[in-house]
C-alpha cells in the first residue's frame, strides 16, 4: 500500500530538500530559518532527531566525521544508504511505517547482515509478493524509518532527496556504490552481458553519475527509461571495470587486519 493520494506537494518536498541539504552541511535551524526564510517551526520539525541507536545524522557523517558510541562506522551506515537507495522505499506513516526492500530472492542473505549491523535482531521482518515487483521484505521499525529520512531513502510521502549524493565526500563513496551495487534491481548489476547497468530513478542515476565524475573522474554515463526503472550504463567495459576495481580495493582494505 502507499500513500498515493496524500503525497507531498512538490514545493513541500522541495522545501523539505533544501533544509536537509543545508543541515548536511552542518548548519544550524536558526540559521537555515534565516538562510531560506522559513518558519523556524517548519525547519525544526523537518530536523525532529529520530534518535535511532545504530544510525548517525547524516551531518554527524559527511561533516563533522564523527560517529556516535553504538552506532555503525561510516563505512558501514553509507553501505546500507547506498543499499536502500537502490533497493529500498519507506512505506506508511506513524506506527505503520516501514522500510520495503525489493529484491526478490536476493534480499536474504542481505537482510540478515541489515539485522546484525543496522536493526538488531528484535525486529520484525515480513516477507510479502507483489503481483508487481515480486518479493519485498518489510522491516516495521518506525524509528528506522525517521532515521533514514534525513539520507533520502526513498517514501512515500517524502519522494527522494538524491541531492545526498552531492555530499558525499571522496573517502565514502566506495562503500555507497558497493551497497548500490548489493541492492540493484530487477536485474544484477552485472547481467550476462558482463557489462555494469545500474537500475532506478531518472533522478538518483543523474546524481551517481554526479558523484563518480566528481570522485572519481569516471567518463559519464547514459541513463535510458527502461521499465519499471531508469537504466544507467558506462560506455566502455574499461570504465565498467573502474569502478568494480574501486569497489574491490575498498572491500579488500576492510578484510585486512588493523
Amino acid at each position: 500500500m502507499t500513500l498515493r493520494g496524500r503525497e507531498l506537494a512538490p514545493e513541500a518536498r522541495a522545501q523539505i530538500t533544501r533544509i536537509r541539504a543545508a543541515a548536511r552541511k552542518g548548519l544550524g535551524a536558526t540559521e537555515i530559518a534565516e538562510l531560506c526564510q522559513f518558519p523556524i517551526a517548519i525547519v525544526n520539525r523537518v530536523l525532529a532527531p529520530a534518535n535511532h541507536g545504530r544510525l548517525s545524522n547524516p551531518a554527524e557523517i559527511l561533516t563533522l566525521r564523527t560517529v556516535p558510541n553504538g552506532h555503525a562506522s561510516a563505512d558501514v551506515q553509507l553501505y546500507w544508504v547506498g543499499f536502500l537507495t537502490a533497493a529500498g522505499r519507506i512505506s506508511g506513516q506513524g506506527p505503520s511505517m516501514a522500510v520495503v526492500v525489493t529484491l526478490g530472492d536476493r534480499a536474504e542473505k542481505h537482510m540478515a547482515k541489515f539485522m546484525e549491523d543496522i536493526t538488531g535482531p528484535r525486529v520484525r521482518q515480513e516477507y510479502c509478493q507483489s503481483s508487481l515487483l515480486g518479493w519485498q521484505v518489510y522491516v516495521r521499525e518506525p524509528s528506522l524509518c525517521h532515521a533514514l529520512m534525513p539520507w533520502g531513502i526513498p517514501s512515500d510521502f517524502h519522494g527522494e532527496d538524491p541531492a545526498l549524493l552531492d555530499d558525499i565526500p571522496s573517502d565514502l563513496v566506495s562503500p555507497f556504490v558497493a551497497g548500490y551495487l548489493d541492492g540493484n534491481w530487477p536485474a544484477s548489476a552485472f547481467p550476462r552481458s558482463g557489462r555494469l547497468a545500474l537500475h532506478g530513478t531518472p533522478d538518483v542515476l543523474s546524481a551517481v553519475n554526479r558523484v563518480l565524475r566528481r570522485c572519481w573522474e569516471i567518463s559519464e554515463g547514459k541513463i535510458t527509461l527502461q521499465p519499471p526503472r531508469a537504466t544507467l550504463r558506462y560506455p566502455t567495459q574499461r570504465v565498467d571495470q573502474q569502478i568494480w576495481d574501486r569497489v574491490r580495493a575498498h572491500a579488500s582494505r576492510k578484510r585486512q587486519p588493523a
